[in-house]
């Protein structure tokens, strides 16, 4: 039977629920909440949870609808539940998996079925959501597993890679050449000054767009960012704000880090706190009324008008009509930062951890082709080197009285 305990420290009150659970060895899980409200919410839910997954799951989709009830409710695999914008995301992967016509039940699938299931999402679907959705698959069928509702993974070993025959290409990121970041630059400075209306929202996007240009920060990172992990040099990536603007830890242990910035970003940052509204979260970038920013918003109120300002949008024919949309998104601004990085031949080492990469695959993969174009150079150089030196070209017999 679950119970509620306050717990008080340095960081306030809070409500702890301890619940019995078959996979820690104490045979109890934790689940902390701000509110008393949330943690008997929480209990309650799990009463409803616990009926159904003592209920015998016989179908795949009777075993997707359990698998995002334990995300939402009690968290996946010993996790915390997941936010509500990855359990959105989620369930789009869920109504994927319930349109296949499974021809068998749960316990009865073999791994020549998944196979099946991936061979439909290649040819149904793009290549990213069939990825993604056979992901989701393997984590529904390790749960139920967990909750013995089957005895054995089938989709083990079962994936789809991340590209096929083109895959470098395909990886590349979009990237702004030097001048039109000074565009990009240049247009926040203007907007800033256009008006009286202008001036008091790009009062607070100048100096995001200048951050996350400086900084690589991700979008979430900086509208999540707080007051208190500012300082004159620096600042603290610990926590980010989802695309709904529910504010919470960032996504891994590598996303939490320090980067240093040059005092032109931090001046201006500063210069804005003694005009940004108050917040109970004590956010740098908040909107009038003290929340969050959400992405959507942003993106229509600021990156939109920046992009035209800058003379970056493109026009695109999508289903017969043409349709005007900027040349880069806002990740543009951390992969341009990137890139300087990799220009100014810094260790591969400190461009995984300042970005925030939690493997440094990840890195390899979004920016492996810049990498190769700094080895082209490397090598280059040396061949440069050794024609100074022997007067000659490379690869020519120099006589020599050593």
């Amino acid at each position: 039977m679950a119970d509620i305990r306050k717990r008080t420290g340095l960081k306030g009150t809070t409500y702890q629920v301890r619940y019995p659970s078959s996979k820690t060895k104490s045979g109890y899980a934790f689940a902390t909440f701000k509110t008393l409200k949330a943690a008997r919410e929480f209990t309650q839910n799990l009463g409803s949870l616990n009926e159904e997954i003592s209920t015998h799951i016989k179908t795949v989709p009777q075993s997707v609808k359990l698998w995002l009830d334990i995300c939402e409710k009690i968290g996946r695999d010993g996790r915390e539940t997941v936010e509500p914008a990855t359990l959105e995301e989620y369930r789009r992967r869920g109504r994927v998996i319930d349109e296949y016509p499974w021809p068998k039940n749960l316990q009865e699938l073999e791994p020549s079925d998944i196979v099946h299931f991936r061979n439909w999402l290649l040819k149904n679907k793009s290549r990213d959501l069939a990825r993604r959705t056979l992901s989701s698959f393997h984590s529904i069928l390790i749960e139920m597993k967990h909750q013995g509702h089957v005895r054995n993974d089938p989709a083990a070993g079962i994936s789809i890679k991340s590209g096929g025959r083109y895959e470098e290409e395909a990886s590349e990121v979009a990237i702004p050449s030097d001048q039109e970041m000074r565009d990009v630059l240049g247009a926040a400075d203007i907007l800033g000054n256009k008006n009286a209306f202008a001036e008091k929202s790009w009062a607070r996007y100048r100096p995001m767009i200048y951050l996350a240009s400086f900084s690589g920060m991700r979008p979430s990172e900086y509208r999540g960012l707080p007051w208190a992990c500012v300082h004159p040099d620096r600042v603290e990536v610990t926590q980010r704000a989802d695309k709904c603007g529910i504010i919470g830890p960032v996504k891994s242990r590598a996303g939490k880090r320090t980067i240093y910035l040059p005092d032109l970003i931090t001046e201006m940052i500063f210069e804005w706190k003694e005009r940004c509204p108050e917040s109970d979260a004590d956010l740098v970038f908040p909107t009038a009324t003290g929340r969050p920013q959400l992405l959507g918003k942003f993106r229509k109120g600021a990156w939109l008008p920046l992009m035209r300002e800058a003379d970056l949008m493109v026009t695109e024919t999508i289903k017969g009509k043409q349709v005007e949309r900027p040349k880069y998104t806002l990740y543009s601004l951390r992969h341009y930062f990137a890139s300087k990085l990799i220009e100014q031949k810094v260790d591969l080492k400190f461009i995984q951890d300042t970005m925030g990469h939690s493997q440094i695959e990840i890195t390899l993969n979004v920016y492996g082709h810049l990498l190769k174009e700094r080895e082209k150079a490397k090598k280059d150089t040396a061949e440069a080197l050794a024609t100074a030196i022997l007067k000659k070209p490379c690869g020519k017999s120099v006589a020599s009285n050593v």
